[in-house]
This record gives structure tokens, sequence and C-alpha cells, in this order.
């Protein structure tokens, strides 16, 4: 199975990656105005230099992320992870809070990418621990949440956020993205 891991300082025994080597091409922001002396810096490489170098990459930076299936390949960013509530009645948990993660995905292969971008996102604690999506739909405060079943058609993008329920106090540093099962994954760090 190919992985792809693109985040910050990941350590091997986290997240499977043979290698505490890292890479890092620069400095990142997420764009919403929080530190605009930093800059946006995409990096476009080949994926296998990507796994072989564990190169990192923080909010807004574009990945390239290949499928398992012949003509599907996404290009992802991660754009910003922050603290939210539901708008439609849901509630969370005692002791939990509700988090989104705002996603950009472009189709950039030759077929049409049917996969939910909520099942293969995911979120990793300062501690390592992962959190999955929600599963159903849900309304959160702050945009539109990716409908599943989710179409895309080659060349075409779409923006909209993953919600999460995580435990107050929990420290989110890191987002990770599959495309599917058996397909690469990407790994974004979080400020």
């Amino acid at each position: 199975m190919a992985m792809l891991i693109l985040g910050g300082a990941v350590a091997a025994a986290g997240v499977g990656c043979g290698s505490d080597s890292s890479i890092d091409y620069g400095v990142h922001t997420n764009d919403h105005g929080e530190n605009p002396a930093m800059e946006k810096k995409v990096i476009t490489v080949d994926s296998t230099e990507r796994i072989e170098q564990n190169q990192q990459l923080g909010l807004t930076a574009e990945g390239t992320i290949k499928g398992k299936a012949p003509g599907i390949l996404l290009r992802v960013i991660v754009q910003d992870v922050f603290e939210t509530s539901f708008t439609d009645g849901t509630k969370a948990p005692p002791g939990m809070r509700v988090m989104a993660v705002e996603v950009q995905i472009v189709n950039a292969g030759s077929r049409v990418f049917n996969d939910s971008p909520a099942a293969g996102t995911t979120v990793v604690d300062a501690a390592g621990k992962k959190y999955t999506s929600l599963p159903g739909a849900v309304a959160v405060d702050g945009g539109e949440v990716f409908p599943n079943p989710f179409g895309l058609q080659p060349r075409d993008q779409r923006t909209a956020l993953v919600p999460f329920v995580v435990p107050v106090g929990v420290n989110i540093k890191q987002v990770g993205f599959r495309v599917d099962k058996g397909g690469e994954s990407g790994l974004w760090r979080v400020p």
C-alpha cells in the first residue's frame, strides 16, 4: 500500500513512517489573517520522491495524491482547522467539542472521484491519537459539509468542511487525508 506522508514532525511510531527525518520547504499560513508576514508555499513533486523524503506540508500547502484505481488523482489543500458548533440540532456529548477541517479538492485525474472526502479524513492530536469524521449528515457553523454521496468530475473542484467531535482540551496537530482504500494518503501539520 503506497503511503504518502505529508505533515509536521511525524513520529515514526505514530503514523507508520519508516524514517524520522524530515524536510521543511518553507513556512505556511492558513491565509485567515493570523500572521500576514508568513507566505504560502505550494509543493508539487513526484509522489515517490515525497515518500522517500517524508516531505512536510503545512496548512494551505497542496499535496497531489493518487488513488488505487488508474485515473484517480487529486490535488488536496487542507485550508483550515477550527472549532465550530452544530446548526442542525445535533448535540456534542458532554466533555466533547466540535471541530471542522476545511478541505479543497481538485480532481486532477481522468476519472470521476466518487469517494466521500469525510470517510478519508482524520485528525491527530498532540499525543498521536487519531479521530475519524462524523458518520452521516450533519450541519455545522462556518460552511457547507461535504455531501455523501459525493462525485467530482475531472477538472472540477470543491471546498467544504469535514466535522469531527473530539474531547475538550485536545490539541489537533495533524490532518490526514486518504484518497481511497489502497490509495495514497497525505498528512498536514496544524500550527
